[in-house]
């Protein structure tokens, strides 16, 4: 498990920012300003976020075991799961009373959607009694009316960061800004690439043939034809040893020349594993070659340039760029008041994590 506060980014998709409205019941645990969690929340806080813990930590089991397992820091997997979950509401309480502070608020249309929602909800899993609906919800703390401030008020997260972050958001983002970001979380790289692991079988009318999931079927390169790829990677082997200038062999020799400038990597992009890591391992200069289950590979990595992302050539590599950043920024804006949330300790000791059911559901 890494230790870590769940980042904003994830954060935007699961904050719910709670205030204390309408059906919001039992005492306040958590305060800051006019807003507030009670005990009601934070119980359904638990289960909601239980399962999301469940579903990105693949260590994770729901057993008493895992929970008492001691960290490298000391803490058993259950403070730490605990004290995140307490950390992401705080952000979620600060979101709240931003939205209130800045004016905003949701529209009637909004409100109309979630009750229809609700409606919905009522008739797909308890067949249109609410009673029994609201039976099922008080497993995790809450009822349908509280549920309905949790989802107006989920929606207010998304519009806080729109109203700072968005097209027309009050707090511009700088370049220097942009690159600080690129610098701290990309990798520029050169791949020269050999396949030397696989081929694709042709039939006698010249068709590929697919599997059951209509992906291309593949055969292990052996024989004469292994033999060549094998040639080539010796020639580059060579030619690097002798001095010759990496980017005049990759030029020569490598089947991947799809992108002029490399590529930009982070270490979530969805590439081989082996070279990702390379990416981040290497110093600036450096080049080494690493095996994967799709071939031979040979990693340069390149000095960062200026703007990358302006250059529509290396689009594919910056399609979340601004997105990414800015859910860091709005991260980072929120995290400033997290000293100013005021937290019943004594209040939140009687619940846990492992205590907490699974919210799948709701």
């Amino acid at each position: 498990m890494k230790k870590r506060i769940l980042t904003f980014c994830m954060a935007l998709t699961v904050c719910l920012c709670m205030n204390g409205c309408g059906g919001n019941t039992g005492k306040a645990v958590m305060t800051y300003g006019d807003s507030v969690i009670t005990e009601n929340v934070f119980q359904y806080y638990l289960s909601y976020y239980k399962n999301i813990y469940l579903k990105t930590y693949t260590d994770m089991k729901d057993t008493a075991a895992y929970y008492q397992t001691v960290l490298p820091d000391g803490q058993t997997a259950e403070e730490y799961l605990f004290q995140m979950t307490v950390e992401n509401v705080k952000l979620t309480l600060i979101c709240m009373e931003l939205f209130q502070k800045s004016g905003l608020s949701v529209s009637k249309a909004m409100e109309n959607d979630i009750d229809a929602y609700l409606d919905d909800m009522v008739t797909e899993y308890a067949g249109g009694d609410k009673k029994a609906l609201n039976a099922e919800l008080a497993k995790y703390g809450v009822n349908l009316n509280m549920l309905a401030d949790i989802y107006i008020d989920q929606e207010k997260s998304g519009f806080l960061f729109d109203y700072f972050f968005g097209e027309n958001g009050i707090i511009p983002v700088s370049d220097e800004e942009k690159q600080a970001y690129y610098e701290e979380n990309y990798s520029h790289i050169y791949h020269m690439y050999v396949n030397d692991a696989y081929y694709y079988p042709t039939t006698e009318e010249g068709f590929t043939p697919t599997d059951e999931n209509g992906n291309p079927v593949t055969e292990p390169m052996t024989g004469e034809m292994l033999a060549k790829k094998e040639a080539v990677i010796a020639a580059i082997d060579a030619s690097l040893e002798a001095g010759s200038d990496f980017m005049d062999v990759y030029r020569v020799y490598s089947e991947d020349q799809y992108y002029a400038n490399g590529y930009y990597l982070t270490r979530s992009t969805d590439f081989v594993d082996a070279v990702v890591d390379a990416a981040f391992t290497l110093e600036e200069g450096e080049y080494t070659k690493v095996k994967s289950e799709y071939g031979t590979h040979y990693v340069l990595r390149a000095e960062l340039d200026e703007a990358p992302w302006e250059n529509e050539s290396n689009a594919d590599f910056f399609e979340d760029f601004e997105t990414s950043l800015k859910s860091e920024l709005f991260y980072s804006y929120i995290s400033e008041y997290l000293p100013e949330v005021q937290v019943d300790t004594e209040a939140l000791s009687a619940y846990s994590v492992e205590a907490s059911p699974v919210n799948y559901r709701f």
